[in-house]
C-alpha cells in the first residue's frame, strides 16, 4: 500500500512540475544594436495570474534540453535561427515584420507572436567625458550605425565654437582647432543628420582632472 502511495505522490509531483514549467503564452522584445542596423529579438514566457502578468526570458537551456522549439521569421530571416535570442541584419532603415513560433514539447502546444518594428539610426551622445590621459573615457564618441554621416558643432558656455566635424562616427579628444586642451566645464552640442529623427542638441560635462 505504501508503495502505491509513493507512486501516486510521484505522479502528482511530476504533473505539478510540468504545470509550473508550462507558460500561458509567449511574446518577444526588441534590442536595437547601436553600432548597426541590426536588431536582436528575445523570446519571453508570459505567465498570467489574475491581474498580474510576468515576463521571463527563454534561456539557451530551453533549446538544449529540447523543452521548446523556436522558429523565427517575418519579412526576412534571422542570422541564425532556432534560438531563444536571435539577430536580424539590415542594410538600411525601414519598418519590418518579425514573428516567432514556439513549440512546447511537454504539452504539444504551439505559441506564436508577431510584431512590427522600425529599424532606424540609434545615436548615443555621451553626457560626460574626461580627456585627462588616464586611458579611461578620454574620448568624446558619438555612437551611431557608422554609415549615415553626422555633423556636430560643439560650443563653450560663452557661445564660442570649439569643435566641428562631419563623419559617420564622431570622435573628439577635447581639444580646439588649434590643438589646445579645453578647460573643464559644461559644453553645448548641436548634432545634425540627413535623418531628421537623429538630429538633436544638448549639454555635456568635460572633466579634465
Amino acid at each position: 500500500m505504501s508503495k502505491i502511495k509513493v507512486f501516486v505522490y510521484l505522479v502528482l509531483f511530476l504533473i505539478a512540475g510540468n504545470a509550473v514549467a508550462q507558460v500561458d503564452t509567449i511574446t518577444f522584445r526588441f534590442e536595437p544594436d547601436v553600432s548597426s542596423y541590426n536588431i536582436f529579438c528575445q523570446a519571453q514566457k508570459v505567465n498570467i495570474s489574475g491581474t498580474d502578468t510576468s515576463y521571463t526570458n527563454f534561456e539557451i537551456s530551453d533549446t538544449v534540453n529540447s523543452a521548446y522549439t523556436f522558429n523565427w521569421g517575418g519579412d526576412t530571416e534571422p542570422y541564425v535561427d532556432g534560438l531563444p535570442r536571435v539577430r536580424y541584419e539590415f542594410a538600411a532603415p525601414g519598418i519590418h515584420t518579425f514573428n516567432v513560433s514556439i513549440f512546447e514539447n511537454s504539452t504539444g502546444k504551439t505559441y506564436t507572436d508577431s510584431k512590427t518594428f522600425e529599424i532606424r539610426d540609434v545615436v548615443i551622445v555621451p553626457n560626460v567625458f574626461t580627456p585627462n590621459g588616464d586611458g579611461v573615457n578620454d574620448l568624446f564618441i558619438v555612437k551611431a550605425n557608422g554609415i549615415t554621416p553626422l555633423e556636430i558643432w560643439i560650443y563653450s558656455r560663452t557661445g564660442t565654437q570649439v569643435f566641428n566635424e562631419k563623419a559617420p562616427i564622431i570622435v573628439w579628444d577635447g581639444r580646439n582647432s588649434s590643438g589646445s586642451e579645453l578647460s573643464q566645464g559644461i559644453y553645448y552640442y548641436v548634432l545634425k543628420s540627413d535623418d531628421s529623427s537623429v538630429s538633436q542638441n544638448g549639454f555635456f560635462h568635460l572633466y579634465s582632472k
